[in-house]
């Protein structure tokens, strides 16, 4: 042969090689570069989100919106005899074709030809697959049409995923009846098990169901079930007897199968728009402790059912880890299907009046605005003018005169309460806890008046239970968290634990804020001093007494609240490393019978730091020191002020010497100030020596109040009292009538009549005016 001749031979065959090359490699690319046309359900593709508590036990496998449910599980965690059967059954060249098998096409052909009829359709994996994402869909197109388009696809599919990924889908999504699809969801409805629990014989049986869901299903049909695995001859990858798996197989109409813990919480949990919007490719973990997730279930339904005479039919508890504000505990209702009492009505994110739960960051406010936890406050008749007069009293109906602002707030007194808010305002308080998360109060903010230092707002136990984080994390608001680090462990599997923290907190100190997702909001040195006083038990005696289920036997807070119908009773608690809240009540609103009080929602939340926190105590205070105090007016103490306490202040905020306590020839006077004249004649107290000097004040009616006449009652006996304190000779005109003369500090009456009224009054050097209104 010449070598002119051999050169076009290699001529011709190096571009036969092109083209069959060209042609190969179109044939590799053209499935992957093309569009796929089913691509947007590809993308959208969703499965059952899977809720796990901190343990890694299921909470909940909550179904798609057509009730279906399909358990996502990567290949890697499958059992290797489940893959291994399944390419048996389907495609046993599924390793080696594109996507579509010639050679299962050439045998498929030649039995439906033999057989006169369609007996094997060759369908790969990878064109099941296609099939089933295009489901449902309608285009009219015939059974050859069909057939071609799915086999396209399948390459596109195995070009796009790969082997391993179209082959994961396809057990994920390969559907069995019951309302299942995929392996992981079936292994759970036919045998109640996690798919790693399935014996080789439980995964034949389970192999041949979605050829024919109804036909094959080994419950209604063990026959044809069985008949197809020995036609197969997938029996002998079995390790065990076939009669022993379809001994397993459970009814249908089993309930059970899926468990169904913290029902409210998983629903308010999958409304979140982060978890909303995942695939449910991955198990979801929250911070749900078992166990004290059930004790919590099984006492608040006790403390029910002992308040249920009082028309307390309901309850709640929300509690966190305050190192990170996890969410530990989770209870909506005592019967989540209890329809008579509205079971299934949250009561966590549910709005109601808290109460004196909300005193507290009141407080705070004070503190950071001068007061100290040793400054008298005024716990006397008072009526605060408003949009109408308002005149709170305690839940005791006493009144305790001069207190310290640690008394009040820790015997949760109402007057001094209010007293504060009128100073502070309502306006920046109400600001004050739209900082502190109470986002409900957007739509309420303008339409507060005083009675919000009482709790008439209303919010959420979960806004109120976060909201008290603050006074563990350095008035930090750290927003609660429900999910633990994102894990990619299988649901079948229990999750690990989370990885422990590498450096551990000091002993007894509080949470600490983590570094993200914080905004201050409170004073650091104030949120530890209301801390410290929502701490120490012996500053409640004046209402809770010395003993009852305010008392805890270690370091902890509490801090109740009930509305004023009693409806709603709260109990809020903190120990350094558990925090939570409760409410008992019943959501229909209905008056309670006689007075359902705090103690049992104190009760609950007691019970629970006992057993659920480490009882650590709280840290000193940082940046405070201890100084003896008088215990009657709260300035610093002398060998005049029989009884004393040790009171924690900052450097600078001491008081004078204790000007209250007078010694005398006969021993110790007592000189009140002049503004608690009326307290001390409404208990038929008299001070010893006199009365203080005082400011020149009109303390009641306050400026703008408004009083509304009584058509009732005979115009003589609608009076409205005033009081003045001051120094030296008062005079009182109202309208530019006198109406009083004489010594400070006095009280005097007005006999009402409708009308803008103005008062006038003076000490000789000074004159202050003051008006109100009677409609």
């Amino acid at each position: 042969m010449s070598s002119s001749h051999k050169r076009r031979l290699l001529i011709r065959a190096g571009i036969a090689g092109g083209i069959a090359a060209a042609l190969g490699l179109s044939l590799w690319a053209l499935p992957l570069l093309l569009p796929y046309g089913a691509q947007e359900r590809l993308d959208a593709l969703e499965f059952s989100k899977v809720f796990l508590d901190r343990e890694g036990e299921e909470l909940q496998v909550l179904p798609l919106s057509d009730g279906l449910r399909r358990i996502f599980m990567p290949l890697d965690r499958m059992p290797k005899d489940l893959t291994d059967i399944v390419i048996a059954a389907e495609d046993r060249r599924f390793w080696f074709h594109p996507g579509v098998d010639p050679v299962g096409i050439v045998r498929a052909a030649w039995q439906n030809r033999s057989a006169g009829k369609t007996v094997s359709g060759a369908s790969t994996i990878s064109m099941q697959l296609a099939r089933l994402l295009r489901a449902g869909e309608r285009n009219g197109a015939g059974p050859m049409q069909a057939k071609l388009r799915e086999a396209w696809e399948a390459m596109q599919l195995e070009r796009r995923l790969g082997k391993k990924g179209a082959l994961e889908l396809y057990l994920n999504l390969v559907p069995f009846g019951r309302n299942v699809e995929g392996f992981p969801a079936a292994a759970r409805a036919f045998f109640g098990k996690p798919l790693a629990e399935l014996t080789v014989s439980d995964l034949l049986v389970l192999a041949v169901v979605p050829r024919s869901p109804s036909f094959y299903d080994p419950h209604a049909n063990p026959a044809n079930n069985r008949a197809a695995v020995l036609r197969l001859g997938l029996e002998k990858l079995g390790a065990d007897s076939l009669d022993a798996a379809y001994d397993r197989i459970l009814d249908p109409g089993r309930s059970g199968i899926w468990p169904f813990r913290t029902p409210h919480f998983i629903r308010w949990l999958a409304g979140q728009p982060s978890i909303a919007a995942s695939d449910g490719r991955l198990p979801l973990r929250t911070g749900i402790e078992g166990e004290l997730q059930a004790y919590l279930e099984n006492l608040l339904s006790r403390t029910v059912d002992d308040a249920r005479a009082k028309r307390v039919s309901n309850a709640a508890g929300l509690f966190l880890r305050p190192d990170d504000m996890t969410i530990a505990a989770w209870v909506g209702s005592v019967d989540f299907n209890d329809v008579l009492s509205q079971g299934q009505v949250d009561g966590v994110t549910m709005l109601r009046q808290p109460g004196s739960t909300l005193k507290p960051f009141l407080y705070s406010m004070a503190l950071e605005q001068g007061f100290t936890a040793s400054s008298v406050l005024p716990d006397v008749p008072t009526d605060f003018g408003g949009a109408e007069v308002y005149t709170p009293a305690n839940f005791n109906d006493q009144f305790n005169g001069p207190v310290r602002l640690r008394q009040a707030l820790a015997s949760s007194l109402n007057v001094p309460a209010v007293y504060l808010l009128r100073r502070i305002g309502v306006g920046p308080f109400t600001d004050r806890l739209l900082a502190a998360g109470f986002k409900s109060l957007e739509s309420q903010k303008g339409k507060l008046g005083l009675g919000l230092a009482l709790g008439n707002a209303e919010v959420s136990l979960l806004e109120l239970t976060q909201a008290y984080g603050l006074f563990l994390h350095d008035g930090n608001l750290v927003q609660v968290k429900p999910l633990l680090a994102p894990d990619a462990a299988a649901p079948d599997a229990a999750a690990p634990d989370a990885a422990a923290s590498d450096a551990a907190a000091p002993a007894g100190a509080p949470a600490q804020a983590p570094a993200a997702a914080t905004r201050k909001v409170i004073d650091p040195q104030a949120a530890a001093l209301v801390r410290d006083i929502l701490t120490r038990h012996p500053d409640r005696v004046l209402t809770f007494g010395r003993d009852g289920n305010n008392r805890l036997q270690f370091d902890g807070a509490m801090k109740t609240g009930t509305s004023n119908q009693f409806n709603n009773i709260w109990a809020v608690g903190f120990t350094t490393d558990l925090l939570g809240g409760v409410w008992l009540g019943n959501f229909g609103g209905q008056t309670v019978v006689g007075t359902a009080d705090s103690g049992y929602p104190a009760g609950v939340m007691r019970k629970m730091l006992e057993v659920f926190s480490s009882h650590r105590p709280f840290p000193d205070l940082a940046g405070f020191r201890q100084v003896a105090v008088c215990a009657l007016s709260g300035m610093t103490a002398t060998d005049a002020c029989a009884h004393q306490v040790m009171e924690w202040l900052r450097p600078g905020t001491e008081s004078g010497p204790c000007d209250w306590h007078v010694k005398s020839g006969t021993g110790i006077r007592i000189r009140y100030p002049q503004e608690y004249q009326a307290w001390l004649g409404r208990y038929r107290y008299r001070p010893s020596d006199g009365y203080k000097d005082g400011d020149l004040a009109i303390l009641r009616p306050l400026d703008g109040a408004v009083f509304y006449m009584d058509p009732g009652l005979p115009l003589e006996k609608q009076q409205l009292a005033i009081e003045a304190t001051g120094t030296g000779t008062a005079e009182l005109s109202i309208d530019g009538i006198s109406v009083f003369k004489g010594a400070f500090p006095f009280k005097t009456w007005f006999q009402l009549r409708a009308g803008n009224h103005r008062m006038l009054l003076s000490n000789g050097t000074e004159t202050i005016a003051n008006e109100f209104e009677v409609r």
